[in-house]
């Protein structure tokens, strides 16, 4: 069975042949049908976020078919579709009670099982692992898996895992964009343009994309930004307060850089709210000026689009299925497992919005 694995920062990722132990109690065995090259897993080869440990299989967006169940499953059985959700949800702690899944009490974000063991094996020796969706095969906590209706196309639906509720769920859930809001959005990549999705979504009446490069202000356009900035040409700030008469309602920095967390916290009106939504380099930290955060103005994260998985992901596929949500617009390509460096590489180049990963 082949598996992406990653062993250092600044080196290319090995496509390897790994064993894969039966599910245990809890557990369930999945077959891969797409995983999302997200950036989020990119962080960790470019340094960008320091990974607690090493080596490990990469791959967190996906979604696939469960083939087999350990004892005691209940939430899912074989021949479910599933798309798998970057938090284990207990479904019982304060915080998930609360209606806060994505932060979890029950469970520890690690590179193993909630048991602490794990299911690859590379040459007789356990290997570490998450979800592992760049995988042909994966073995998971039925915690992290959300069954979907069976007519969405699997390697569509993966992005809904990571991309899309990150960014459509930060506005519905975190940010909860009121109808007839400005919106401005700093950074349209596959988290971006589902940002701009969600403010479409919630009625907002203008949607600013921000970015550098051209082909990510088109698929802005496209994905429904009323108006666009280029931000290596003018100052994104100045023309977000000129577009709205003084500043956005909301602004959604989706980048991961603490400078552009603060241009989004200038670019809102006082009593507007400005939103992290891009993951931090380890270690960093963020300064506003205390003036203006005096005057109403808001700062929040959003992890993971606030998500509740399993409401989330259910509703967003039949929006998918109603002709209510893009997911073909945000798949530029398609490519095997094997090609998972060159995914990344035209992430980085700017020339795809989202890459998916299909497994023959």
């Amino acid at each position: 069975m082949r598996a992406v694995a990653f062993y250092r920062p600044h080196a290319r990722l090995v496509v390897e042949e790994f064993e894969l132990e039966e599910p245990r109690a809890g557990e369930a065995l999945v077959e891969m049908v797409g995983a999302g090259a997200c950036h989020s897993d990119f962080h960790h080869v470019d340094g960008h976020v320091t990974p607690p440990v090493t080596p490990f299989v990469m791959g967190h967006e996906g979604a696939g078919v469960v083939r087999e169940v350990g004892p005691g499953v209940r939430g899912v059985a074989p021949g479910d579709h599933v798309v798998f959700s970057i938090d284990l949800m207990c479904g019982h702690c304060r915080n998930c009670t609360l209606g806060s899944p994505t932060l979890c009490l029950t469970y520890e974000r690690t590179a193993t099982m909630p048991d602490g063991t794990t299911r690859f094996r590379k040459d007789g020796a356990p290997f570490l692992h998450g979800p592992a969706t760049f995988s042909e095969w994966t073995v998971v906590h039925e915690d992290r898996l959300v069954k979907i209706r069976g007519d969405v196309p699997l390697e569509k639906a993966c992005l809904i895992g990571c991309g899309v509720v990150a960014g459509v769920g930060a506005v519905v859930n975190r940010a909860r964009v009121e109808p007839g809001s400005t919106v401005a959005v700093f950074g349209c990549g596959g988290v971006g343009l589902n940002v701009i999705q969600g403010a479409v979504l919630a009625s907002a009446s203008v949607i600013i994309a921000v970015d550098r490069v051209g082909f990510k202000l088109e698929k802005a356009e496209e994905m429904g930004a009323t108006h666009v900035v280029d931000a290596g040409r003018e100052d994104a700030v100045r023309r977000i307060g000129e577009i709205t008469g003084g500043g956005a309602d909301y602004a959604f920095e989706v980048v991961g850089f603490p400078s552009i967390v603060r241009q989004a916290f200038e670019s809102v009106r006082p009593g507007g709210t400005a939103v992290m939504v891009g993951v931090p380099p380890t270690g960093s930290e963020v300064s506003v000026d205390a003036g203006e955060l005096m005057m109403s103005r808001s700062l929040i994260g959003a992890f993971h689009g606030a998500a509740r998985a399993r409401v989330d992901f259910p509703w967003l596929a039949d929006m998918y299925a109603a002709g209510r949500l893009k997911l073909d617009e945000l798949i530029t390509r398609y490519r095997p497992l094997e090609e998972i460096n060159e995914a990344f590489e035209d992430m980085n180049r700017g020339v795809t919005a989202r890459t998916v990963l299909t497994f023959v």
